[in-house]
């Protein structure tokens, strides 16, 4: 609009300085400049009001095109959803690429993705049957946990995965200042429903986003880490022996730990005299708690030390010969009656 004033201005004192037909016709086109540049003014912004207020459909989600997006993402990318299908099969190498290439734009990235232990998505997997939801959750949970630990620690404060316990409404896959978004229907996965494209400043997408604001920041929302992890604390008679970060599965109310990182202490002392004190309250049975004792897993256990040590590999990965927490030794998590009132 200053451009346009600029040459209205120049167009009409041009016309000031000449005589005859000149100066009619200069001053004819400097006056609609003039009401070009007033024009601009007045009718733009209910123009780009009504742009961002379109709503574009897409008949499903492509990855490429989204990995695209990603890409060129320079202010905030984010995902909202139950299991991420874009860390699947051969979308992911794509994905992450994408992801890396964010963050080296300075992007902040943010993945919200449901608690697979959760009875919501005990629920979604009803919905989508034969999806294993958990199965796809814990696959999602273990590839990103490695690429954070592939990111150094600068770009790791902009790389934040977090995972919440709700009932999930709306899936949502943000670039910058436009998002896609779907609800999820039933008997199929939402990658394969109609997906919206909406700039996050339109009344749909303002909405979407504070859904994600809300999860993000409830209290029942954690991060990671504490998912891969719980912080122990390992006690003989009331002295502390050892505090590290163990593995653990929660199988139908029970939680099971990998006691591999404790190993001198369990032959030291062994199981029975050995007392545990969680960092994080556990539930177990229904009931939090943060001291327990151990039990040995073995094959006459229910469920046994074949099928515990499996819902391990699901959790972490096929485990391997080295490696902390791999070779694994799976210990269940007994709370102590007295810290329960019970006797």
């Amino acid at each position: 609009m200053l451009a346009l004033l600029t040459v209205a201005a120049v167009l009409l004192v041009w016309a000031r300085l000449t005589r005859g037909f000149n100066s009619d016709l200069l001053l004819n086109i400097g006056a609609a400049v003039v009401m070009v540049a007033l024009s601009y003014a007045v009718f733009d912004p209910i123009f780009e009001e009504l742009r961002r207020s379109r709503v574009e459909e897409h008949p499903s989600f492509d990855h490429d095109e989204f990995s695209d997006h990603v890409a060129g993402a320079v202010d905030l990318v984010a995902v909202m959803d139950t299991g991420n299908h874009m860390l699947e099969g051969t979308s992911r190498g794509r994905f992450l690429t994408a992801v890396r290439t964010a963050l080296g734009n300075g992007a902040t990235v943010r993945v919200l993705l449901l608690d697979p232990d959760s009875a919501a998505a005990d629920q979604r997997a009803e919905e989508i049957r034969p999806v294993d939801v958990r199965r796809v959750i814990q696959d999602n949970l273990r590839h990103l946990n490695d690429f954070a630990g592939a990111l150094d620690a600068g770009t790791l404060t902009r790389f934040q995965v977090r995972i919440y316990d709700a009932s999930p409404s709306i899936q949502m896959f943000r670039w910058d200042d436009k998002a896609l978004i779907s609800f999820f229907p039933i008997g199929i996965r939402a990658s394969a429903a109609p997906h919206l494209e909406v700039y996050l400043s339109s009344p749909l997408g303002d909405f979407v986003q504070g859904r994600f604001d809300d999860l993000w920041r409830h209290p029942s929302t954690r991060p990671l880490s504490d998912y891969i992890t719980v912080p122990i604390t390992v006690f003989h008679e009331d002295t502390p022996l050892r505090n590290c970060g163990v593995h653990f599965v929660i199988v139908d109310g029970d939680c099971f730990i990998d006691g591999a990182p404790m190993v001198d202490q369990l032959t030291d002392h062994g199981t029975g005299s050995l007392e545990i004190v969680s960092g994080n309250p556990l539930t177990i049975d229904g009931r939090l708690g943060q001291t327990f004792r151990l039990a040995r897993v073995d094959g006459d256990s229910v469920p046994d030390r074949t099928a515990v040590l499996g819902m391990f590999d699901a959790k972490y990965g096929p485990r391997q010969v080295d490696g902390p927490g791999r070779a694994r030794l799976a210990m269940r998590l007994v709370p102590r009656r007295d810290e329960y009132g019970l006797t």
